[in-house]
């Protein structure tokens, strides 16, 4: 069984890989901005949703 914590993370690195991508095809944007971007999404995110989710699963 997939946990809701394994889905969230699953789904923000996906996001995150896509929109690295996309931002090097379709955007003039620098290599640092980008990798902030793929670690914002893909690393800080899903740990802020899944904190916050058990923060409201607790209370």
């Amino acid at each position: 069984m997939v946990s809701r914590e394994n889905v969230i993370v699953a789904c923000c690195v996906s996001a995150g890989l896509l929109l690295g991508y996309a931002g090097r095809v379709a955007t003039d944007l620098r290599d640092p901005m980008l990798i902030g971007v793929v670690i914002f999404v893909g690393v800080v995110l899903p740990q802020v949703l899944t904190e916050w989710r058990d923060g409201t699963d607790s209370a």
